[in-house]
């Protein structure tokens, strides 16, 4: 009874309203932000090649530009504490200037029922997915880790 009802408070806090965003798209069913579907996934679908050595908070771009229809991957790795109690969020995505505005973070795994968490740095793998349905392709992406950008490219 009691997982139930924080299940559900936990639900009500994790949809509201973002700037751009209807519904934060914190899980793999995608959303939509003005004319765009963008989907969060907390792993990764492909290889990730990272300009950065070893564990540092870094991004990629991806681009399928001739696909039906455009589309661009966001894959990338945040690094913060342990992936048992902490988990990637998507708490920004927002078209503006030409581009699309990205900002990721952490926040507490709501699955995670211990009473401690351990006190160690770990790789948080993401991949932010953008098709672009009804809207015209962003001039460039830009990422952010918390206030760190960590990508900031043109498409």
């Amino acid at each position: 009874m009691l997982r139930r009802a924080l299940l559900a408070t936990a639900t009500a806090v994790s949809t509201a309203s973002l700037a751009g965003c209807s519904v934060p798209p914190w899980g793999d069913d995608p959303e939509s932000i003005d004319g765009a579907e963008v989907t969060l996934r907390r792993e990764h679908t492909g290889e990730f090649r990272s300009a950065e050595p070893g564990p540092q908070d870094a991004a990629e771009l991806h681009r399928a530009l001739d696909a039906d229809p455009a589309r661009i991957t966001v894959r990338g790795r945040l690094l913060d504490g342990s992936r048992e109690c902490y988990r990637v969020a998507l708490v920004e995505a927002e078209p503006a200037d030409a581009a699309l505005r990205l900002r990721l973070t952490t926040e507490d795994d709501p699955d995670y029922e211990e009473s401690g968490c351990s006190d160690i740095g770990q790789d948080h793998p993401y991949e932010v997915d953008v098709e672009f349905d009804e809207a015209s392709v962003a001039e460039r992406v830009e990422v952010r880790h918390g206030d760190e950008m960590v990508l900031d490219e043109r498409v």
